[in-house]
């Protein structure tokens, strides 16, 4: 019993892993795109067109993983919801954003094909990992069956033997 609920548990998680994968590849396209795009056009630094791609991102990505990956979670408590996922992409664009900023302004590499090494060969994932552990546990949480149905659950089926309502014998004595 144990052994199949670990088989179910890791396909389940598997199964996450991938979708979530897929919505982060949706991310990194937009977060490429924009931050490239604001590197190229526009008079920002490095660092913070980088921090605008990534906030490009994780509009997508919340969308992504709300309606797709996590979408068979409760939604009771949408502001906790956003507002935990907003703490996560922050701490996140902290991280990813951290090896662009290190580029840049430590080790000295300029170049757009630095930063874009920098944060995305780098930064997106370790940033990944943090993101998808925290919202897979902490965002979107997996609903909790009530503990007082599952004990009655439970001790209905231990005094019923199943036959017509009778209760099961007891073990005889010593």
């Amino acid at each position: 019993m144990l052994v199949v609920k670990a088989v179910l548990t890791i396909r389940k998680l598997y199964a996450e892993m991938l979708k979530f994968g897929v919505v982060g590849a949706v991310g990194v396209v937009a977060d490429v795109s924009s931050s490239n795009l604001l590197w190229k056009f526009t008079g920002l630094s490095h660092t913070v067109a980088s921090v605008g791609g990534t906030l490009v991102a994780t509009v997508t990505a919340y969308i992504g993983n709300r309606y797709w990956v996590f979408r068979h979670r409760p939604a009771d408590a949408r502001r906790r919801e956003m507002a935990l996922f907003a703490l996560i992409s922050l701490v996140g664009l902290i991280i990813e954003n951290s090896f662009v900023f290190v580029a840049d302004h430590v080790l000295g590499f300029h170049s757009i094909a630095a930063a874009n090494i920098a944060k995305f060969i780098f930064g997106l994932p370790v940033a990944g990992i943090f993101r998808f552990t925290t919202s897979h546990l902490l965002v979107f949480p997996e609903s909790q069956p009530d503990a007082v149905e599952v004990d009655l659950a439970d001790s209905g089926n231990a005094l019923h033997n199943g036959h017509n309502g009778e209760p099961a014998p007891r073990p005889a004595a010593g």
